[in-house]
Order: C-alpha cells, then structure tokens, then sequence
C-alpha cells in the first residue's frame, strides 16, 4: 500500500469541506428564517410623511391595529383622511377637515353651520 494514498484517502478534500461548510450555513439561515417568521409583527408605518407640490401626505396610528394616511391639500386648504377597509380591500375616505375654518391668532374660528358637524362625513 502506498502511505501516501492512505493519507490523502482520510483527510477531507476541499470540495468535501466546502460543502460542510454551505451546508452547515445552510442550516443557520433556515433556523433565522423560521425564528424571524413565527415572530408575527404587523409591518407598520406610523409618522411617515412625503410632500409633493400642494399635497401633504402623513401617516397616523388611529388604535394599536389601524392606520390612516392623512392628505392634506394646501391649496384646496382641505384634509382627507383615509382608512383601508379590510372587508371590501380598498381605500375608503374616513373622515375630512376644512382647513379654511380653523382659527388664524387675530381671528376667532368660524361658527358651525346648522345641520352639519363640520370634519364629519
């Protein structure tokens, strides 16, 4: 027998290692994946804010399950406010505020007219 044989026939080869190597790798990314997905957190986006000519858009936490995007027109002096409705699954106006009737610092708000409250539907 050559003793050199014998040597080389016991110690891993660098393919065989290789592949010890990815495989136990392998194995730690599947236990990260499986620990991060049976954590079960909602994504959420709370205080997000984007402005775009006229338009501000806001987002809000309304209780600890719901947003609301908020969008404000500036030059309409008009607040919408958005909820997702899970039911239908689309965007359904929430509620609405006119900017216009909101009081300055030299002038007093604006009376409600009868009939209606005004920032509800």
């Amino acid at each position: 027998m050559n003793p050199m044989h014998d040597a080389d026939s016991r110690s891993p080869s660098r393919s065989t290692f290789a592949i010890g190597v990815l495989s136990i790798t392998a194995m730690i990314l599947l236990v990260g994946v499986l620990v991060v997905s049976a954590i079960n957190d909602r994504a959420l986006a709370i205080g997000m804010s984007d402005r775009g000519g006229d338009y501000i858009v806001v987002t809000m936490q309304f209780n600890s399950g719901t947003e609301n995007i908020v969008i404000t027109d500036a030059a309409a002096q008009r607040m919408n406010v958005y909820a997702y409705d899970l039911s239908t699954r689309r965007m359904d106006i929430w509620d609405w505020l006119d900017l216009k009737r909101l009081p300055t610092r030299n002038e007093p708000a604006e009376p409600p007219k009868p009939g209606r409250r005004p920032g509800r539907r």
